[in-house]
């Protein structure tokens, strides 16, 4: 199960640097495009998510910019084993 955690998160990884990378130097053609809308619907589904779980993030004093930004970042993978505890 640790092994498919890593590769999901590496896999985010990528993913925000490749958003990124599109954003700063365009891609052209429909990788470009993909990868632009692949970041654009992962950032809204993880802010739904964070405004979902940020008040009981909050109750177990997880509430920091740092935990916001990891949630945005990795969303399920970061504060589902938060919450488990």
């Amino acid at each position: 199960m640790r092994n498919i955690k890593q590769v999901a998160t590496y896999s985010m990884m990528v993913i925000w640097v490749a958003f990124l990378v599109n954003l700063i130097s365009p891609i052209g053609g429909n990788l470009g495009l993909g990868i632009y809308w692949l970041g654009v619907v992962m950032l809204a589904l993880h802010l739904f998510e964070l405004m979902v779980v940020y008040s009981k993030l909050k109750a177990i004093n997880h509430g920091t910019a740092k935990d916001v930004i990891n949630v945005l970042a990795f969303g399920v993978l970061y504060w589902k084993p938060l919450l488990s505890k």
